[in-house]
């Protein structure tokens, strides 16, 4: 299984890491039937999603190295249920500008909107969570937000 840790700003091993989704997806089953029972790529199931991860990590597990296979998994569901949520989504990766504050992050891009609508971090997403209060943070995120004019 290759990681978001492993892409290491390449554009091959992204293209391996998109490529793999839908075989790593059901490794959810790892987690409790309570919580994967729930989790059906609804805006609801984020819900779900941040409240086994506020229980079950802190910020500095999460970080963890040991940990980065859970946390890959966590970013693949959050980033799949916006993409199915909103079918104007779509996975992009930066691997080329390497001052982009993106350079070799998996994103999500709004179709038609790129250069209006900042690029939607569910790998980032994951860890920033622990550091916000409780309350729906990734399901907030489905609000578009707009860039400055």
């Amino acid at each position: 299984m290759i990681t978001i840790c492993d892409l290491n700003c390449k554009e091959e091993n992204y293209t391996w890491w998109l490529n793999i989704m839908p075989d790593e997806m059901p490794r959810l089953s790892i987690l409790p039937k309570e919580v994967r029972s729930r989790l059906d790529y609804s805006p609801a199931s984020l819900d779900v999603l941040e409240a086994y991860i506020r229980t079950n990590y802190t910020l500095e597990e999460m970080k963890d190295k040991r940990n980065r296979y859970a946390r890959d998994l966590f970013a693949r569901y959050v980033g799949e249920t916006l993409r199915k949520t909103r079918n104007e989504l779509y996975w992009s990766f930066e691997s080329e500008n390497e001052e982009s504050p993106f350079y070799g992050v998996p994103v999500l891009l709004t179709l038609g909107e790129e250069e209006n609508v900042p690029p939607m971090t569910p790998t980032i997403w994951v860890m920033s969570l622990l550091e916000h209060p409780e309350g729906s943070f990734l399901r907030g995120q489905l609000k578009p937000a707009r860039k400055a004019a």
